[in-house]
């Protein structure tokens, strides 16, 4: 039961207006909120959450029609406690958000996994992620795991002067998408495809700039601004395929007027509104979607992209080795565009060696 890993959450300011989140959503007070119909459930590692719900329960609820539940903080602390609960709510088809002050718990938020999916897809959003360094450390954890196996990672944001170069080969050794903070920048509606794709993300405040979020780990001047975190969150709470969602990182002790508090509340809003906007596009089939087929000067084979006629958005056919048999995978306009030159882009050639 839920109730037995979790305790109500403290917030100091009521909300009064109708319109506001707090007035709508079910909240984990004197006792613990019936969760039968509800879609997303926010969830706090530790009483520094309380002062991100401060803020975001004051926001507009546009939500009709997506019933939220809060369902409070962690007991206990300690990395292994989110696992549980995390699974429960997968197996009941609600969507975690998880806000913590550390990265640990994440590889708790990968590990619930193990009943739902076989292979599970990674999208980390960050400025540096070391793979290599001690088991404690998250990415190890979940590199090493073979049930859920890691299928798919991708890397968004990071800078190459704060990575370890030992990451990096790893990540191409994997074929794995490895997006650079520059290039994330200059167009992010490139990088959704790799939001897109994955079943769960994590989020870390490090990603973005100090002077936009300075009550989180690792300081530094560079990094996403506040409104390409909140794109960011609406591209993930967009995507059909996502299954649950984390924000790591937040210091309460040195939020400078609890600044990184609020644009927390106000990226989780954007995460919701992504959710409740989503399409209903996710290719299980076919239907609704245009194929294109492309073919190329010096290869016999053709490349099969496939557009969503509900949002616009592009699929590209990866056969696999069963015959017959084949997955939709998420590609950008760009890429099909690409195609027709007789290219490939660099995600599109990453996925077809994972594949192979």
């Amino acid at each position: 039961m839920l109730e037995n890993w979790l305790k109500a959450g403290t917030v100091g300011v009521k909300t009064t207006q109708t319109w506001q989140l707090g007035k709508n959503i079910l909240l984990f007070q004197k006792s613990f909120p019936d969760l039968k119909g509800v879609k997303v459930a926010l969830i706090g590692t530790g009483k520094e959450v309380d002062v991100v719900r401060k803020y975001l329960y004051t926001l507009a609820y546009t939500f009709s029609g997506l019933p939220i539940a809060d369902i409070g903080n962690l007991r206990n602390e300690n990395d292994t406690s989110l696992l549980p609960v995390v699974r429960e709510l997968l197996e009941n088809q609600i969507i975690p958000v998880v806000i913590s002050h550390k990265a640990a718990p994440f590889a708790a938020q990968f590990k619930a996994y193990q009943k739902k999916k076989t292979r599970v897809n990674v999208t980390v959003i960050d400025e540096a992620t070391p793979c290599h360094s001690t088991d404690s450390n998250y990415l190890a954890q979940i590199r090493k795991s073979k049930v859920p196996r890691l299928f798919n990672l991708g890397l968004i944001g990071y800078q190459t002067h704060l990575t370890p170069p030992d990451t990096l080969h790893f990540f191409r050794k994997k074929n794995y998408d490895l997006v650079r903070l520059g290039i994330a920048k200059q167009d992010l509606g490139q990088i959704e495809p790799t939001i897109r794709g994955a079943d769960t993300i994590y989020l870390n405040l490090s990603a973005l700039k100090q002077s936009e979020a300075p009550g989180r780990w690792h300081n530094t001047p560079n990094g996403f601004s506040a409104e390409e975190a909140c794109q960011l969150c609406f591209y993930s709470g967009m995507s059909d395929r996502l299954s649950s969602f984390g924000i790591y990182g937040y210091r309460q002790e040195i939020d400078r007027n609890f600044q990184t508090a609020q644009l927390i509340a106000h990226m989780i809003w954007y995460l919701l509104d992504g959710i409740y906007n989503r399409k209903k596009d996710f290719p299980v089939s076919t239907d609704g979607m245009i194929e294109y087929i492309v073919s190329f000067k010096d290869y016999e084979h053709n490349a099969t992209f496939w557009k969503s006629t509900r949002s616009g958005r592009w699929w590209i056919q990866i056969d696999t080795r069963k015959e017959g048999q084949y997955e939709l995978i998420p590609c950008s306009y760009e890429d099909y565009k690409l195609a027709c030159k007789d290219q490939l882009s660099e995600r599109i050639l990453n996925v077809f060696e994972r594949y192979l």
